[in-house]
């Protein structure tokens, strides 16, 4: 029955109403239906800008807590940062040294030794995420360095000369069980207000990511170590100044860094660190 035929004073049901209304306000519904289209863009973009900034703020978070760590600090405060660690274990058999080993992200590792008053006398960050990419600043002769892993490269924390002026820890070995390292390690007594700091590369990263390209810094370092290493080659082998040739240099200015460390005041990285720094593979692999 259509309008002609409604009983006198009917107005039919309410569907029908609001079709006999749609057909007669075609625009008012396009302005409904471009007011509901509106509402559904705004809502996703405001989620996109959400998810973003939350994923901003994660890692900004992250960042700012491992940066603002030292070694020296009391375990509690590891733990109150980082969660309590994924390994513990002495550092030698029957030591009081123990090696406490964080996983706050799936991205890094963070490595603290302790000693008997569960201080930290060191504070180590290894990354191999390179989208991952925490900084850290310290003191040297009166400047302020600063290490971003996997972004600065072993040649890039030192001004040229000085970084001229340094040797570097290098050992490659020839069995899974042995460790494969590349490290700069920075001593300059009140310079560094007695602290040692280090960067480089540690193995724990299956692969080392390179400045350039398709450039591979870890066959690099491997063939030039082959070819340079001495007779007695000794685990975590110093490499004076003078025995890095511009090869050397060369893969410096290449190998972007994963790793940083530090020591505690007054306390000596290599009596806690006499091979690989960091993180060890065979501990949490």
């Amino acid at each position: 029955m259509d309008d002609s035929e409604a009983p006198e004073g009917g107005r039919g049901t309410a569907g029908e109403r609001f079709s006999s209304f749609t057909k007669r306000n075609v625009l008012l519904v396009a302005v409904f239906f471009l007011s509901n289209l509106l509402t559904a863009v705004s809502t996703l973009v405001t989620a996109v800008t959400v998810l973003r900034e939350t994923r901003t703020d994660w890692h900004a978070a992250e960042y700012r807590k491992l940066r603002e760590l030292r070694a020296g600090y009391t375990l509690e405060k590891f733990q109150k940062e980082l969660g309590p660690p994924v390994f513990r274990t002495p550092l030698e058999p029957g030591s009081a040294l123990v090696r406490n080993v964080y996983r706050p992200r799936e991205q890094c590792w963070v490595e603290a030794i302790s000693n008997k008053t569960n201080a930290a006398v060191t504070y180590a960050v290894t990354t191999c995420d390179p989208t991952f990419r925490p900084e850290f600043f310290f003191e040297g002769n009166d400047r302020r360095h600063r290490v971003v892993l996997n972004k600065t490269t072993l040649s890039e924390v030192l001004p040229a000369q000085e970084q001229r002026d340094e040797g570097l820890k290098i050992f490659f070995g020839g069995t899974g069980s042995s460790a494969s390292l590349v490290f700069h390690m920075y001593d300059q007594g009140g310079g560094t207000r007695y602290r040692q700091f280090a960067w480089g590369l540690n193995d724990v990263c299956p692969t080392w990511h390179a400045k350039t390209p398709g450039y591979d810094p870890q066959s690099a370092w491997g063939n030039w170590y082959q070819e340079h290493r001495p007779a007695e080659d000794p685990p975590g082998h110093f490499f004076l100044p003078e025995k890095l040739d511009e090869e050397a240099r060369d893969i410096m200015a290449e190998s972007v860094v994963n790793t940083y460390a530090e020591s505690a005041f007054a306390e000596h990285m290599p009596d806690y660190y006499p091979d690989q720094i960091g993180v060890s593979r065979l501990i949490v692999q």
